[in-house]
């Protein structure tokens, strides 16, 4: 697996972001979920087809600033300030998960700044009758049990490993713990933050990811996200849960170039890695 080259881009007075960068070619923008960004099988593939660009949420991995931010509108304010940075007009984004809502509200709020959308299972909304379950009150086994289809299989596996020496034990502890607090900021105590209001305004095409034995986010709340985004379309994976890009990394790559090349650019900036 090919390493990305990593740079910090200050978006503004309180707030860098390190941007992790592989591959040449059309740039898209990808944002992580609640678990941080770990260069994985997925990632490197999508590298070989395009010049991914994945800047770590503030206040995880080497980005700084999270205390700086008050809310959701401050940090995709960042965001847009981090496309400024990049030298970015407009991208096109693929987010996961957190990630992929605030793919989402960067939509909502400016329809200048995002081309194309790949939302997978986003966070954003919220149903009494079928609430997403509390992430923060869970431990790591839980977590890892509700994220993947087969509780058996490596990526479940991969998900409850922690390092045997007692060092890079607390560094994963401290690591995974630096996560979840920047994630709680924007999704505690529920994930719902107003996205179902504001859904409507999003023109830019979006493709909806989920797999189908999501236990985190059900696929019901897909059809919800259809129902709101005008020019929307929904793939549905089987036997994989909220974790599909690594269950089905292959399904999922397939169904993001065949969305993300049926649509032609304009000319476009790349990213120096």
């Amino acid at each position: 697996m090919a390493q990305p080259s990593e740079q910090l881009i200050v978006a503004n007075e309180s707030v860098t972001f390190a941007v992790k960068v592989a591959g040449q070619g059309k740039p898209v923008v990808y944002l992580h979920g609640a678990g941080g960004l770990t260069w994985d099988p997925f990632l490197d593939e999508l590298s070989n087809h395009y010049q991914v660009i994945a800047p770590q949420i503030p206040g995880t991995g080497n980005s700084s600033g999270l205390e700086n931010i008050r809310d959701l509108w401050d940090l995709v304010l960042c965001y847009y300030d981090l496309f400024d940075g990049l030298g970015l007009d407009s991208a096109t984004v693929i987010g996961h998960s957190l990630g992929g809502m605030i793919a989402l509200e960067l939509a909502a709020s400016d329809q200048s700044r995002v081309k194309q959308i790949v939302a997978i299972a986003p966070t954003g909304l919220f149903k009494d009758e079928e609430p997403v379950p509390d992430l923060f009150a869970m431990l790591p086994d839980e977590v890892a049990n509700i994220m993947v289809a087969d509780t058996a299989s490596p990526v479940a596996e991969m998900l409850r490993y922690m390092p045997r020496e007692t060092e890079k034990r607390i560094e994963a502890t401290i690591q995974r713990m630096q996560n979840m607090q920047a994630a709680a900021k924007f999704l505690w105590p529920i994930p719902d933050k107003g996205l179902g209001r504001r859904m409507h305004r999003i023109k830019a095409p979006t493709l909806l990811i989920w797999g189908q034995q999501d236990r985190f986010i059900p696929v019901s709340y897909a059809e919800d996200f259809c129902r709101g985004i005008i020019r929307s379309e929904l793939v549905v994976i089987d036997q994989a849960a909220h974790l599909v890009t690594l269950e089905q990394t292959e399904q999922v790559l397939e169904a993001v170039k065949g969305f993300v090349g049926a649509y032609q650019d304009d000319a476009y900036g790349r990213v120096n890695g």
